[in-house]
C-alpha cells in the first residue's frame, strides 16, 4: 500500500502551543464603537467545507478561510473546487503559507518563499488573496515585513485579546483600524473545551468595553475529529443563531477584507531556490546539524496507526550522530525520517524527465514480514508533495549497511523537488545516517 500523499510534521502539535504565548499588549482606545465579528477558519480543512459552509449559508454570513496551498487536494483538506465554491458563496480566501511552518524558525528568504509563493498560487488559481494568517500565530518583525512585501494588506496572529483563562490585562478586542495591520490580534483559538457561553463571551466582552474587532480563530468543525482545536457543528450553529440578531444592536459579521479594505496587490514571487544541482543533493546528509532532536533539512514522517519514538543517537555511521526510530506497536502505516518536504532551500531540486539514484545507510532489527523500503516523494508546481515510488525491501542487519542504490523512474512533468526516506512498516528499530540522492544526469 502506498503511503498517503502528505507527511505530517511531528512538531506541529508542540508548535501549536505558541498560539498561547503571544505577548499581550495594551490596546489603544477603539476608533469604532461598534463590534465587528470575523469568522476565520485556518488550514483549509475539509470538515470546514462540509460542516461550516452550510451553517454560514443558512445564516447569511461569510467567513475568511486561510488556505495552506501545499495541502490543497490532499486527504483531509479542501480541493481547489471546494475553495472555488466558498469564493463563489462570497467567502474570503486568504493565505496561510505553502507548508505551514513556524515562520520565525526560517531564514528571511525561506519566509518569503512560504508567504509569497503561497499567495502567487492562490492568485493564479483565481482567488483574491488580500489577507494572511501566520501559522501557529507565530511572527516577528521580519516575518511581518515579509507579509507586507508579498502583497498582503494584513496578517493575523493568534492571541492578545482577553480569553477564558488567559491574557488578563489584554484588550477586549482588536481596534478598527488595527494598530498594526500585520499583527492583528485575536482571542485564543476555539477548542473542544471552549463552551458556547465562552464563545458568546468573546463577543459580549467587546460590546461591553467600547466595541472593536473580534476575530474568532476556528480549525476543525466536527464531532470528535480533533482532540483539541475543534468546535462541533451544533455548537457553531447555536452560536451563529445567537450572533445573527445582534446586528440590530450594531454587532455585525464581516470578512477580514471587509474590515481591512485596500486594493488587491500584484503577486510577488519568493526568491529563487539555489540548492545543490550536482553531486549529493541532500543537505546535512550525515545528520550532524539539528534543531533540538530533528536534523536540519529533515522531518519526522509517517502515517497510520502505530506507536513510535525518535532519538538522536550517537551510534553513527559517520560523524557524531544518526537517527534512531523505534516502533513498538503497529496496526497500519509506517514511520520514517525524510528529507524536508517544504517549498524552501532544503528540498533537493527535481527536473522533469531526470532520474535520481538514492541510498541511505542503516542498521536495525524487525520481524520477518516487516517491510523496510526507500520511499520517494516529489513536489508539484503548486507546492503539494505526493508519493512517487519505492525501492525494494531491505533486510535487517546489526551492522551499518547501505541500501542498494535505487534509481527512480523519470521525474514526472511538473516535479520541482524530491524527498526520500527509509520507511519502517511494522514493529522494529532502525538507525539511519548518510542520506544520498544524485541526479543521474549530473552525478
Amino acid at each position: 500500500m502506498s503511503p498517503p500523499a502528505s507527511l505530517r510534521l511531528a512538531t506541529l502539535g508542540a508548535l501549536a502551543l505558541l498560539a498561547f504565548l503571544i505577548p499581550c499588549l495594551p490596546r489603544a482606545a477603539h476608533a469604532d464603537t461598534h463590534t465587528t465579528v470575523s469568522l476565520t477558519f485556518d488550514d483549509g480543512i475539509k470538515d470546514q467545507f462540509t460542516n461550516a459552509r452550510p451553517l454560514l449559508q443558512s445564516h447569511g454570513m461569510h467567513g475568511t478561510f486561510y488556505i495552506i496551498s501545499g495541502q490543497t487536494n490532499l486527504s483531509g483538506y479542501m480541493s481547489k473546487d471546494d475553495i472555488s465554491a466558498l469564493a463563489a458563496d462570497g467567502d474570503e480566501i486568504g493565505g496561510h503559507t505553502v507548508d505551514h511552518p513556524d515562520l520565525t524558525t526560517l531564514s528571511s528568504d525561506d519566509v518569503k518563499r512560504e508567504i509569497c509563493n503561497d499567495r502567487v498560487t492562490l492568485l493564479n488559481w483565481g482567488f483574491t488573496a488580500k489577507n494572511f494568517a501566520y501559522p501557529f500565530g507565530s511572527a516577528n518583525t521580519s516575518v511581518e515585513q515579509a507579509a507586507a512585501y508579498c502583497g498582503y494588506n494584513s496578517a493575523r496572529t493568534v492571541g492578545g485579546v482577553v480569553s477564558p483563562g488567559s491574557c488578563d490585562g489584554c484588550g477586549y478586542a482588536e481596534t478598527i483600524p488595527p494598530a498594526d495591520p500585520y499583527y492583528t490580534q485575536t482571542p485564543d483559538s476555539i477548542q473542544t473545551s471552549t463552551s458556547l457561553a465562552q464563545m458568546k463571551g468573546l463577543v459580549t466582552q467587546a460590546e461591553q468595553h467600547g466595541g472593536g474587532w473580534v476575530q474568532l480563530v476556528i480549525h476543525h468543525v466536527c464531532d470528535g475529529c480533533d482532540n483539541q482545536y475543534a468546535v462541533s457543528p451544533s455548537e457553531l450553529s447555536d452560536f451563529l443563531d445567537w450572533l445573527a440578531p445582534r446586528s440590530a444592536a450594531g454587532t455585525v459579521v464581516k470578512t477580514v477584507d471587509q474590515v481591512i479594505g485596500g486594493t488587491l496587490k500584484p503577486g510577488v514571487n519568493g526568491p529563487p531556490l539555489n540548492p545543490p544541482t550536482s553531486g549529493n543533493l541532500v543537505q546535512n546528509p550525515s545528520l550532524e546539524s539539528a534543531v533540538g532532536s530533528v536534523p536540519r533539512c529533515f522531518q519526522y514522517g509517517g502515517y497510520g496507526t502505530n506507536t513510535f519514538a525518535w532519538t538522536r543517537s550517537t551510534d553513527a555511521h559517520t560523524g557524531a550522530y544518526s537517527q534512531k526510530l523505534a516502533v513498538t506497536a503497529w496496526t497500519s502505516g509506517d514511520r520514517k525520517l525524510v528529507t524536508t518536504q517544504d517549498a524552501n532551500t532544503c528540498a533537493p531540486v527535481a527536473t522533469p524527465g531526470h532520474t535520481y539514484t538514492s541510498s541511505i545507510w542503516y542498521k536495525g532489527s524487525w520481524a520477518a514480514g516487516v517491510e523496510v523500503k526507500l520511499t520517494l516523494y516529489y513536489r508539484t508546481t503548486a507546492g503539494t508533495w505526493v508519493y512517487w515510488t519505492s525501492g525494494p525491501a531491505v533486510p535487517a542487519t546489526t551492522t551499518w549497511t547501505s541500501t542498494p542504490a535505487f534509481t527512480s523512474p523519470p521525474a514526472p512533468a511538473g516535479a520541482t523537488g524530491l524527498s526520500v526516506g527509509l520507511s519502517l512498516a511494522g514493529t522494529g528499530t532502525i538507525y539511519t545516517d548518510d542520506y544520498n540522492v544524485t541526479d543521474t544526469a549530473n552525478p
